[in-house]
């Protein structure tokens, strides 16, 4: 039975094409900013994650491992490798002034030969001095102690059922996962400086590591510091390039501006696109309202001549906006949210940077956000509509094509 309660429904689905047209654009628009914040929203995530994993205030590094290291972009698209400096150099650091805390990394990568479960980077750490990963470790494992070959894996890695993974054909035994960054960081696999040693000299036996004249317990790879809350972090950084020979110091501060700087690239061009597809979808939403209503005059000036006011009129024609602009602007968001959680690793790739899924309640907040500019694109159609109603003159409108 048809009433004015349900009128809007029955007109929706009377004409099936013109709200489905308009559900389209409906959900374009709010497909668009749903899924252009949520993007903007997980690489800032990513950028947050990575910057409070970071942990340190200077990264120093070997100097001729320039080529291979890029300390800027290490932590967002730096391929698996390696590279040593003689661990005399960790003392000579130490005697710059301004040191806090200091303590050595060993890195190895993993081939993608049968001797490996995956090419992934290692990370060696020295549970005596660290204070970068041991952290992590105390929020991820109960007890928060790694013994030798134990290790601690990036979101990325599979971890299988009996919690093992091989390399250079040593068996290592998965203790804990860390949550995602959204970088390079969810790729590597942490462990202590004995574990890695041994990885190391099963490299060397095996022919795999191209600097097989070192000796595992003679080096490192690099040199994390934390500097005292008193010393300036750039200063510290030129002292040591200054009085240590064969080193390069990058401080996290430059690492993580560097990766804000294309953050706010992403973020401009994402919300340029943003924009553009909700204009489109308004336009084109306000433009089929207009031919709606077009059509539809000599319906409106029927129900005006039975009674109908035109509050009743205008009424069902925002319903019918609201309604349609809801539907499609939920169906919107969900779709785009399906897409966004099921490649967020590819539009990590795709920008170049690191992409986090944000949380529940930002998820929520986003969407709620979305949907209300659906319903004001419902409310500027559906205006446009009911002026072009108060204005026609019912008689007349019956009037024509006698």
């Amino acid at each position: 039975m048809i009433s004015l309660k349900n009128l809007h429904f029955k007109n929706l689905q009377g004409y099936a094409g013109r709200t489905a047209a308009l559900a389209v654009f409906s959900a374009l628009m709010a497909a668009a900013v749903f899924g252009g914040t949520m993007i903007i929203g997980g690489v800032r995530a990513g950028l947050e994650t990575v910057e409070s994993r970071l942990g340190a205030d200077i990264m120093v590094t070997p100097e001729s491992a320039e080529s291979e290291f890029d300390a800027q972009t290490v932590l967002l698209q730096a391929e698996p490798g390696y590279f040593y400096m003689k661990k005399s150099t960790l003392d000579e650091i130490a005697e710059v002034d301004g040191i806090e805390k200091i303590s050595p990394q060993i890195f190895m990568a993993s081939t993608k030969s049968g001797c490996c479960s995956a090419k992934l980077q290692m990370i060696g750490f020295d549970p005596g001095t660290d204070f970068t990963i041991q952290p992590w470790i105390a929020d991820t494992c109960s007890d928060g102690e790694m013994g030798e070959m134990d290790v601690i894996v990036g979101s990325n890695v599979t971890v299988y059922d009996d919690r093992i993974i091989r390399f250079y054909d040593q068996e290592c035994h998965i203790i804990g996962q860390f949550a995602p960054t959204g970088s390079t960081l969810d790729n590597c696999v942490y462990m202590n400086f004995d574990t890695v040693k041994v990885l190391i000299e099963s490299s060397f036996v095996k022919g795999l590591n191209m600097y097989s004249e070192y000796d595992p317990n003679e080096v490192i790879s690099t040199v994390m510091i934390k500097v005292k809350p008193d010393a300036d972090i750039e200063a510290v950084a030129k002292a040591i390039e200054e009085q240590v020979n064969g080193v390069s110091a990058a401080t996290s501060r430059n690492m993580v501006s560097g990766i804000g700087d294309s953050l706010d690239k992403i973020a401009g061009s994402v919300s340029v696109f943003t924009v553009i597809f909700w204009v489109i979808g308004m336009m084109m939403t306000v433009l089929l309202f207009a031919m709606m209503i077009n059509e539809r005059r000599r319906e409106f000036a029927s129900l005006a001549a039975m009674g109908a006011s035109r509050q009743i009129l205008s009424g069902i024609v925002i319903k019918e906006a609201l309604t349609v602009n809801l539907a499609g602007g939920a169906l919107g968001i969900v779709l785009s949210a399906v897409v966004i959680i099921l490649f967020r690793g590819l539009i990590g790739q795709l920008l170049g940077t690191g992409f986090v899924i944000p949380k529940a309640g930002t998820i929520l907040v986003l969407a709620a956000a979305a949907l209300l500019s659906a319903v004001l694109a419902a409310v500027v159609s559906s205006f446009i509509a009911v002026r072009k109603i108060s204005k026609m003159d019912a008689s007349l409108v019956l009037k024509e094509g006698e």
